[in-house]
């Protein structure tokens, strides 16, 4: 069972490229103007309204054992709030969340729930939870509206809008390290991308993650010239995620470079015998099963 971070900081295990590419977007002119509208009047209400009506809400009585894979996950994160959870018809491994910092909305595709075990799934949870503790969900929304906005503005495509991708790409390095603070299994999470990445059902079982670990180790070494950095550049320059191999080539970087175990050892605080759950230091009494420490 995986330990609750307690106090855990998002600049503990934030990607140094997103803090930097996040500090230009929040830059950028009338900024404020646009979040208020998206948030009282465009796109986050249209979504929220939308999903409430069309998908399926996660509870603990209307699927509590979902609902308890996911809970765990926003314990073990520390969340100072739990998300509602809905799931939607889609046959694609995927997940987002909407919303803003304080009512923010996560959705799981079927697709995730029905091919991911629940360790692999608490990845993709802990994914959307690290956007949410790290205050990018708003952001996201933005990204998007502003990139279809700007689109029909001549010149303005050109200057802001792969910005705005650029950071949207290094959010998800940052989500994936809470992913994986949230399953606290490396070999689940590279399962996980693996999966994504493209594994036929039929082989979910036999798939080696040694193999794609192999692989995003790679990758760096085989494809980083300077003619292959440049076709990496103009193939992603407007995408929204990086690619599924390089996301597990940063999250095996993180571990190796000892943050990930760092990070464990910070946060774990003391482990209730009875519960195995972490508590602070210096408690009497856990919060989750009563047990009296001596």
């Amino acid at each position: 069972m995986a330990q609750r971070l307690i106090n855990l900081q998002t600049r503990d295990y934030e990607h140094p490229f997103d803090r930097e590419a996040l500090s230009k977007v929040k830059a950028i002119p009338l900024l404020p103007q646009a979040i208020n509208f998206l948030m009282n009047w465009a796109t986050i209400k249209w979504n929220i309204v939308s999903l409430c009506g069309n998908s399926y809400h996660i509870t603990d009585n209307a699927c509590p054992e979902l609902y308890k894979v996911a809970r765990e996950v926003f314990t073990n994160l520390d969340l100072d709030t739990f998300p509602d959870i809905y799931s939607q018809q889609d046959y694609y491994i995927n997940a987002y969340t909407t919303g803003h910092q304080k009512d923010a909305y996560m959705v799981l595709s079927s697709g995730a729930v029905d091919r991911l075990n629940d360790t692999e799934l608490q990845f993709v949870i802990g994914h959307e939870a690290g956007h949410i503790k790290s205050g990018h969900v708003l952001y996201h929304v933005l990204c998007a509206y502003l990139s279809q906005v700007l689109a029909n503005i001549p010149g303005s495509s050109a200057l802001l809008q792969p910005a705005l991708w650029y950071w949207n790409r290094m959010s998800e390095f940052t989500a994936d390290r809470a992913g994986l603070l949230a399953c606290q299994d490396l070999k689940a999470a590279l399962s996980a991308i693996m999966k994504m990445s493209g594994v036929p059902q039929r082989f979910y079982n036999s798939a080696s993650v040694d193999g794609f670990m192999l692989q995003a180790r790679e990758f760096e070494e085989k494809y980083g010239g300077s003619t292959d950095k440049l076709i990496k550049l103009l193939e992603v320059f407007d995408e929204d995620h990086p690619w599924t191999v390089v996301r597990a080539a940063e999250l095996i970087r993180w571990v190796d470079s000892g943050e990930y175990e760092r990070i464990l050892t910070k946060t774990a605080g003391k482990v209730c015998p009875s519960c195995n759950n972490s508590v602070e230091e210096g408690t009497k009494q856990c919060p989750f099963c009563g047990h009296n420490f001596k």
